[in-house]
């Protein structure tokens, strides 16, 4: 009997003591930090901990990763795997965003579970900023690697909140074989300096008995990529731009009377004129437009260098495509009509405002993982087929829309549009069904600029 009672009174310290050792544990792990009033200073005092306890590679560590970025998500979590593998004392959970993609971020705030790191489009991280970590060159020599001018969109009163993982372009992407047979030779998109060469161009294509081009008809598409440009990269400089948009907030911009909206216009309806998808041209199908464009059925299409996703896996598709800029006017010597619109679309940024400084030191080891290992650039490279904004890749791409955006870099001739975070995040959404109603001949350029102009006044 007394062997019995001791036996009980030694299970009951056995299982005080375990869990006198889980509070402990938590509380050193998972306490989030404060409300941030100076994430710089957040940084800061990792650094500092840093010099005065040592490395902290002994303690385990949890983060979470949040990714907006589609199609990927399974080719993340191969690369969370190979970083686990490199950093044992870091467990990465992934949280797959699915259709809603800010509302469940917003949820995920919401009841106090932010992600420790997220992969945002710019406006995201612009109107959250004050939840998310101020990354320093200083403190993070890996930012070197970056690309200086890759940083644009996500520099906010000159500070750095995320780092890119791709640039991306677009324009009016083609099919070699198509234009080369309606050019009789081989066709070079430098030959393109004018609204004027590319209707001469469209006519050559229709000539050979191949429609022109193609719009796809999504809000998305012509609704931020198409018509966002007027507000963004085609004026003078980035303040005449923030002043347009604070006009427009104000609703004293003339919409309907501006140059660059209607220059953009007149190059939208032409290409309306000879649509593939003019017949139904709110179908807004990317699967069977891209087919169209890779297997010859169509010699244009208004999108991006992101559609090799779709392009490069289609049966009996051509191998040679390119891009065209977006010719504005008939100024053979204006050089926007000879630059591509390029952006870092997506950034890695890191919360600050309910995960610990341990998290946040976690949560840079794995944004610099996932940026610059040569396993995880060629991952990216392969499936996203896009141009990596860092020095020395090694990745390869078998995307020619990559290498197309590629050159255009290296050429200096990219239009920075990095003021698309100027958009509020429901731009393309609002606008984008204007758009469609313009595309479709259910209102006139006229309506679309005041239910623009009136979408503004509401913000």
């Amino acid at each position: 009997m007394k062997k019995r009672i001791w036996s009980l009174l030694l299970i009951m310290v056995m299982v005080i003591s375990l869990l006198a050792g889980c509070k402990g544990k938590i509380e050193t792990e998972d306490k989030p930090i404060a409300d941030k009033t100076d994430n710089k200073s957040s940084d800061s005092d990792t650094a500092k901990k840093d010099d005065d306890k040592g490395s902290q590679t002994d303690e385990k560590v949890n983060i979470t990763f949040y990714s907006t970025q589609v199609g990927m998500d399974d080719k993340f979590e191969d690369i969370i795997d190979k970083f686990e593998e490199a950093n044992p004392n870091i467990t990465v959970e992934y949280i797959v965003a699915g259709d809603n993609q800010l509302q469940k971020w917003m949820s995920l705030y919401a009841s106090n579970d932010g992600p420790t790191v997220s992969l945002m489009d710019p406006i995201n991280i612009w109107e959250n900023q004050d939840r998310m970590l101020v990354l320093e060159h200083s403190e993070n020599e890996w930012m070197n690697q970056v690309y200086d001018s890759a940083y644009a969109s996500y520099i906010f009163d000159g500070d750095i909140y995320a780092i890119p993982i791709s640039t991306q372009g677009y324009g009016i992407l083609y099919n070699q074989r198509v234009l080369d047979a309606a050019v009789g030779g081989t066709f070079d998109p430098d030959t393109i300096r004018s609204r004027d060469d590319l209707r001469e161009l469209f006519d050559k294509i229709e000539a050979s008995g191949v429609p022109a081009t193609m719009i796809t008809g999504v809000n998305w598409s012509i609704g931020m990529h198409y018509l966002a440009l007027t507000y963004a990269g085609y004026r003078e400089n980035r303040e005449i731009e923030k002043t347009v948009v604070e006009q427009s907030r104000a609703g004293t911009f003339d919409l309907a009377n501006d140059e660059v909206f209607n220059s953009f216009m007149d190059t939208f309806d032409m290409l309306a004129e000879y649509n593939y998808n003019k017949a139904d041209p709110l179908v807004g199908n990317i699967d069977m437009d891209a087919e169209a464009l890779a297997t010859g059925k169509v010699g244009t299409w208004f999108m991006g260098d992101w559609s090799w996703v779709q392009l490069k896996d289609i049966p009996n598709r051509d191998t040679e495509f390119g891009i065209i800029p977006i010719p504005i006017n008939n100024d053979v010597n204006d050089e926007r009509n000879s630059r591509i619109p390029a952006s870092q679309p997506k950034g890695y940024c890191i919360d600050v405002s309910q995960n610990s400084v341990e998290k946040q030191e976690a949560g840079k080891k794995f944004i610099e993982f996932i940026c610059f290992d040569n396993y995880a650039q060629q991952i990216i490279s392969d499936v996203m087929g896009a141009t990596l904004p860092y020095e020395n890749v090694t990745a390869t791409s078998d995307s020619p829309l990559a290498a197309a955006t590629a050159w255009y870099t290296e050429q200096d001739r990219t239009i920075d549009i990095s003021n698309f975070i100027l958009m509020p995040s429901d731009f393309w959404y609002e606008n984008g069904a204007s758009m469609e109603a313009y595309l479709s001949g259910a209102i006139d350029r006229d309506t679309l600029a005041a239910q623009v102009s009136d979408y503004w006044k509401n913000q």
